[in-house]
């Protein structure tokens, strides 16, 4: 195996937990946000358009190829359809259902879409996976279990409320299963983030455009505008580094963000809404890095999509 090849696998593991941490606390932040009043699908309007116009100013700036294989036909759906299976419906879910389910459980919840992905990349590719993967995978949910045991996990949510949160993970598997295999060759991570963003802003436009639709309770403008900023600039990193992630590892591999997400769901939780953490927290970390080095040693490397990152 040559240098070349070796560097994209040792960046794997700090580009997961990196990715996951950003998740995770957005979530978090996110729940902030809504709960102070204001309405979850213009949170995510805000949040979305903020973050692909940043990341188109600095494609304009510095990669203005980039920008214009935006416009055609292969990227552009695929930014389109990453985003509604990616972003657009799990992110919907996960804001109306934080509005009642506690941050504790719905991470928890969001990191079953590691087994999801790998049954759904086993049924995409007509065959099992190596069990081994399938070994880390279950010994990082453990990991969560353990971390979420004897914890604050049902909150009275309503079925509806965890209905939303229980469908979340699986829309995240499903665009795991998709990213990567229509992942555009040689596609700058920049460009597939900020098209995949901007399409689903687009998409969710009408939402301030009906009649209220952009009302922001006046109490609350002022002190949300700092978090929503922050929302946005997080988003827009997180992204960059999603489909750079992708460059370097397969859907399972990339699936394993969730097992971050909820560590750090579960310690933002804990520090701004209160939330209980059990003594398990520090041993289920264990068993997450555990199972997320098993479940990645030894996996292949994406070459079609490497070649052109190069």
């Amino acid at each position: 195996m040559t240098t070349a090849n070796r560097h994209p696998r040792k960046t794997v593991l700090p580009l997961i937990v990196l990715v996951g941490a950003l998740v995770g606390g957005n979530f978090s932040l996110a729940k902030h946000v809504v709960t102070s009043g204001i309405s979850p699908l213009l949170l995510f309007e805000w949040q979305v358009l903020g973050a692909g116009l940043v990341l188109c100013g600095v494609l304009a700036l510095r990669f203005r190829s980039d920008l214009a294989a935006l416009a055609t036909r292969p990227v552009l759906f695929y930014c389109l359809v990453n985003g509604l299976l990616g972003v657009s419906v799990p992110q919907v879910l996960s804001y109306f259902a934080l509005q009642q389910v506690p941050a504790g459980l719905f991470t928890m919840l969001v990191t079953l879409s590691p087994l999801l992905t790998f049954c759904l990349s086993s049924l995409a590719a007509r065959k099992l996976l190596p069990m081994r993967r399938l070994a880390g995978i279950l010994i990082g949910l453990a990991g969560v279990t353990a971390a979420t045991a004897g914890g604050n996990t049902s909150g009275g949510a309503g079925l509806v409320w965890l209905a939303a949160a229980m469908l979340t993970p699986l829309f995240l598997a499903i665009a795991n299963v998709y990213r990567e295999r229509a992942m555009p060759a040689g596609a700058n991570p920049l460009a597939l983030a900020s098209g995949t963003l901007v399409s689903q802003a687009v998409l969710f436009l009408p939402v301030m455009l009906f009649p209220g639709g952009s009302d922001v309770p006046a109490q609350v403008a002022g002190g949300l505008f700092p978090a929503v900023l922050c929302l946005c600039a997080v988003t827009a990193l997180s992204y960059v580094l999603t489909f750079e992630l992708y460059r370097r590892t397969d859907g399972v591999g990339f699936s394993q963000v969730g097992y971050f997400v909820t560590l750090s769901g579960i310690a933002a939780g804990a520090f701004f809404f209160g939330e209980q953490v059990t003594p398990w927290f520090a041993f289920s970390t264990v068993l997450l890095f555990a199972g997320m080095a098993l479940s990645n040693s030894r996996a292949s490397l994406p070459r079609r999509r490497l070649a052109g990152s190069r």
